[in-house]
C-alpha cells in the first residue's frame, strides 16, 4: 500500500496506531498528532522523511523523500526550546533531502513556496518564494501560478 493511501486513513482513531507502524516500516515517520490537509502528496513514498509532531501541513502540499521537518535547537531540552510549531502552507513543495529546521516560535513555509533539494531552511518564507542552499536563501519567486 502506498504512503499516500495510508496517510488518508490515519484520521481514523482506531487505525491510527496500525497506520503509524506501517508508515514507519516504509521509512516515513509522521506522528499521529501531525495535522495533514487534503490532497497532500508524498511522492516515492517519501522514504527517510521525518516530521516533527508539532507540524501542520495544509492542503495540496508535496513532500519528497529524505525530508526532515523539525527543531534546529536539538541541543536544548525539549521543554526549554522556543520552537512551538511548523506550518507548511497550501501548495508548498519541499524537495528531496530538504531540511526545515526551526528555532523560532513558529516557522512558516509560505503558500506555494518551493524549498529546493538538499536545502536547509532556517527561516520562514512568504508566499510563492523559492529557497535553496545551505543555509537556504531566497533565490526567486514563482511566476507559474
Amino acid at each position: 500500500m502506498k504512503a499516500n493511501t495510508l496517510i488518508k486513513y490515519r484520521r481514523n482513531k482506531i487505525l491510527n496506531k496500525i497506520i503509524h507502524t506501517l508508515l514507519l516500516r516504509k521509512g516515513l515517520e509522521i506522528p499521529s498528532n501531525v495535522i495533514i490537509g487534503k490532497n497532500c502528496d508524498f511522492p516515492h513514498n517519501s522514504v527517510g522523511t521525518v516530521i516533527h509532531p508539532n507540524t501542520v501541513i495544509k492542503n495540496d502540499v508535496k513532500i519528497y523523500q529524505n525530508v526532515t521537518i523539525g527543531r534546529a535547537d536539538i541541543y536544548e531540552d525539549y521543554k526549554s526550546s522556543n520552537m512551538k510549531k511548523i506550518i507548511i502552507e497550501d501548495g508548498a513543495i519541499i524537495c528531496a533531502g530538504a531540511k526545515v529546521l526551526s528555532k523560532e516560535e513558529t516557522l512558516t513555509v509560505g503558500k506555494n513556496s518551493i524549498i529546493g533539494a538538499n536545502a536547509v531552511l532556517l527561516n520562514s518564507t512568504k508566499e510563492n518564494e523559492i529557497w535553496a542552499g545551505v543555509p537556504a536563501k531566497k533565490i526567486g519567486v514563482r511566476k507559474d501560478l
